[in-house]
């Protein structure tokens, strides 16, 4: 999807997507400042873990065993930001069904985390930047090329979103509108933790449940 027609719809749904990211008493931001506030703090204790897998969706059969989540958390704690170091080495653990996965979603969200300038990858995004398909047969090597490419591809294309003037005007006047209803529903708002990165990400990903 052209940036155009990106901004044109984020203008469209601006009252939707501001319902959406303050629902359940602003859960999506609720959660990602005290994961932002305690990984910025090496606080990364068992807590810092229930929330980050909770709000990233990390259990259950689609996500990751208790083995898989304790080498995702120890390359977070080295702050990998090598993601096809990070890729291989959670392939290397059989997961549900003995299955080896490669998690690029989880992935780019332990880069971010580390490097919040870093975007997202995930369904929703994917869609709305109508990014590539991620191959489903071929080698390790052959698919790893191939999740690499997808992220480079989003990569490129946050770099053009957040270059355009109208975009950045958009998302300074949205954010100030998402301060005003914070105040109003007494939940504290946290500026600095917020990276047009990542406002954006959280933007496109509630756009996507406007368009569907």
């Amino acid at each position: 999807m052209k940036t155009e027609r990106i901004i044109s719809y984020l203008k469209r749904h601006k009252l939707e997507i501001i319902k959406i990211l303050s629902e359940n008493n602003w859960r999506h931001f609720r959660d990602y400042f005290f994961i932002r506030e305690k990984y910025l703090s090496n606080d990364l204790d068992d807590k810092f873990k229930r929330v980050f897998c909770s709000f990233y969706i990390m259990n259950g059969p689609m996500g990751m065993n208790d083995m898989q989540k304790a080498e995702f958390f120890k390359l977070l704690s080295l702050r990998e930001t090598d993601l096809v170091k990070v890729l291989k080495s959670l392939n290397k653990i059989p997961g549900y069904r003995n299955s080896r996965k490669i998690f690029l979603s989880f992935g780019t969200k332990l880069l971010h985390t580390v490097d919040e300038k870093l975007p997202i990858y995930d369904r929703n995004i994917a869609y709305v930047l109508e990014l590539p398909a991620q191959a489903p047969v071929g080698t390790l090597e052959e698919k790893m090329k191939n999740r690499i490419d997808i992220y480079d591809e989003l990569k490129k294309k946050f770099i053009t979103l957040l270059a355009n003037n109208k975009m950045r005007i958009y998302l300074k006047d949205i954010k100030q509108e998402l301060q005003r209803k914070s105040e109003l529903d007494k939940f504290q708002w946290q500026d600095k933790n917020v990276s047009d990165t990542k406002l954006l990400d959280s933007l496109l990903w509630a756009l996507y449940s406007c368009l569907k």
